[in-house]
């Protein structure tokens, strides 16, 4: 479970919020909505102790993650799926590049079985044999779903993404939506930020989400739960 109590944050000399109260439990897939320029990608970095708050603290499992012991905010960390807005696009890197770099955060497997697992992962997300694609080459909705594909090989605990389902493209929002609630059921925790909650998407509580300062929670309806 991951729990942010009372945190702000000041950018700019702007406080953007303060005095946030957030819960994300295991099994759960939440998303963080809000306009251009609220902070959403801040306080995703907040949520997974990249970036101490201005105020209050952030707890994951019953662990501190800024007033805590940093070995145990480190293992949180290692134990996180991360899913930028955008990522660089280095000369001559390639897809199969993002892929050794989870492989090396991830815990140790078989050569046979990572393969076999990168395999599965670019044919889920519509790019099979893309591992030698340089990242420069690909457009938005390919970056974001092969960055997906790449996180997903690590088997994180905690997955957090950043404008994902936007970026992905409207084609692959109820494939994605499908994707969470299977993570959910194996007990990970996914949270995302996007502009505005998916349409198609069922949430909890009748769809209005929850007010949290200039944001609104939504938590999503996992097959077998009632949306009401």
């Amino acid at each position: 479970m991951i729990e942010a109590f009372h945190v702000g944050a000041v950018s700019r000399d702007r406080t953007l919020w303060d005095g946030l109260d957030m819960a994300f439990d295991d099994g759960e897939v939440c998303v963080v909505t809000g306009p251009a320029g609220c902070g959403k990608s801040l306080l995703l970095r907040v949520l997974r102790g990249e970036r101490r708050p201005d105020a209050g603290d952030v707890v994951a499992g019953g662990v501190s993650l800024y007033r805590g012991a940093p070995e145990e905010a480190g293992a949180f960390r290692a134990a996180s799926g991360v899913v930028p807005e955008s990522f660089p696009s280095v000369a001559g890197r390639s897809v199969r590049d993002l892929f050794l770099l989870s492989e090396t955060a991830g815990e140790r497997v078989p050569e046979k079985e990572r393969k076999e697992r990168r395999e599965e992962l670019l044919s889920l997300m519509g790019m099979p044999g893309a591992l030698d694609w340089k990242l420069s080459s690909l457009s938005v909705t390919e970056r974001a779903r092969v960055a997906l594909a790449a996180e997903l090989l690590r088997g994180p605990k905690y997955l957090f993404a950043d404008m994902l389902v936007a970026n992905a493209g409207g084609e692959w929002t109820d494939m994605l939506g499908g994707l969470f609630r299977a993570l959910a059921r194996e007990g990970k925790t996914v949270v995302l930020a996007e502009r505005t909650f998916p349409e198609r998407w069922k949430a909890r509580g009748g769809g209005e989400g929850t007010a949290k300062g200039p944001f609104r929670l939504f938590r999503i309806a996992v097959p077998g739960e009632s949306t009401a």
